[in-house]
């Protein structure tokens, strides 16, 4: 489990100084926020296809392969954007960061899942240090940038390094007794109908989270109120911090959804007010963050409950998400454009909603 936390920690740290690092960059080299849009719709794309892939192989092979070829995608897609310089580019970095995050999630899940007793707590509990990562890694990304890009990148592929290195050692995963047939494993018409619940609850959260974290905020931020990268850095380190702390306290309060509830209901309210709190942004950024914190931890509890007695674990896993996914494609693609037209406004009112039809169907299915 300790090697499983370090690897954890680095792919969190990864893709989350990235996720805020990336749009700023792009910003700097005079790249349209349309484009930005479009260049960060590449991982959700590449993520839908080969994670599905990758899980269905990962039930015959192991996982130790596909954590050694997630760290390997973490060292190219970090030296793919230090030498970028168009869309192109960058495409290409994204495409390579997918594939890392394809790579690790397709078997991240399954490890714990086959491994632990106490499944959704452990779940939880490297949900917490994925958040305690991302927290460290925007504060280190805010104050890398602002020296130099590319010495951010630089630290990217080290951290790549030293994950390939842990990932050397792990255990290679648990092959099922039987063998399923691949084209069943990813038909849900064969899922029960808490799978589909749940996916489809999910489908919600996933491109909320995605249209603030990955794009809206950090453009947001720099774009329109004008902070320093150290300062969009620390911000969105802080909202970051507050779901470390949301998704520990719904481990303490043992994942019970009657008792988290109000915490996830105020963020509805809270992303609206966003964009006329100037003054207030942190306190209400934090309060956000620990929303979202309950959110995800209560997510990992229902892929729980809805792959239990599966067959085909990774591909189970990677079927759930794969709606949501999809969504993350689609509307990040359409962000830059609805920026563009619409405004900030606009954006943070749709991650509301998604919000509140989230915790709607995930009341559904945790009944």
């Amino acid at each position: 489990m300790r090697k499983l936390m370090v690897v954890n920690f680095i792919i969190a740290f990864f893709a989350s100084s990235l996720s805020i690092a990336l749009p700023l960059y792009l910003l700097q080299k005079g790249i349209s926020v349309q484009q930005i849009g479009l260049i960060i719709s590449v991982t959700p794309l590449t993520f839908l296809v080969l994670r599905t892939l990758a899980s269905i192989a990962a039930d015959y092979l192991g996982t130790r392969p596909f954590f050694l070829s997630s760290s390997a995608s973490q060292i190219l897609s970090a030296l793919t954007f230090m030498f970028a310089s168009g869309p192109l580019g960058f495409a290409l970095g994204k495409l390579l960061d997918g594939s890392a995050q394809s790579f690790f999630w397709a078997v991240n899940r399954t490890k714990v899942i086959q491994r632990e007793v106490a499944k959704e707590l452990s779940l939880a509990k490297l949900l917490s240090i994925r958040m305690l990562a991302s927290t460290i890694g925007i504060g280190i990304a805010g104050i890398a940038i602002s020296y130099s890009f590319e010495l951010f990148f630089q630290l990217l592929a080290l951290g790549g390094m030293i994950s390939f290195i842990i990932s050397i050692f792990f255990w290679k995963g648990k092959v099922p007794q039987e063998i399923t047939n691949p084209a069943s494993a990813i038909d849900f018409r064969a899922k029960s109908p808490l799978f589909r619940e749940t996916s489809f609850a999910i489908f919600f959260f996933l491109v909320a989270f995605a249209i603030l974290f990955s794009f809206l905020l950090p453009v947001y931020l720099r774009s329109e109120l004008g902070m320093s990268y150290e300062g969009v850095g620390a911000l969105v380190m802080f909202f970051y911090l507050s779901m470390a702390i949301g998704s520990y306290s719904a481990m303490e309060f043992g994942l019970k959804e009657k008792v988290l509830l109000f915490f996830q209901d105020i963020t509805i309210p809270l992303l609206l007010l966003v964009p006329f709190a100037h003054p207030y942004i942190l306190p209400l950024l934090m309060l956000i963050g620990f929303g979202f914190g309950v959110c995800y931890a209560m997510q990992e509890k229902m892929v729980v409950l809805a792959t239990q007695g599966s067959k085909s674990l990774s591909a189970d896993v990677s079927l759930i998400f794969a709606p949501g996914v999809f969504g993350e494609f689609v509307l990040l693609g359409l962000s830059g454009f609805i920026l563009s037209f619409l405004g900030s406004t606009a954006l943070f009112a749709i991650s509301a909603i998604l919000v509140a039809l989230f915790i709607s169907y995930s009341r559904d299915a945790l009944k």
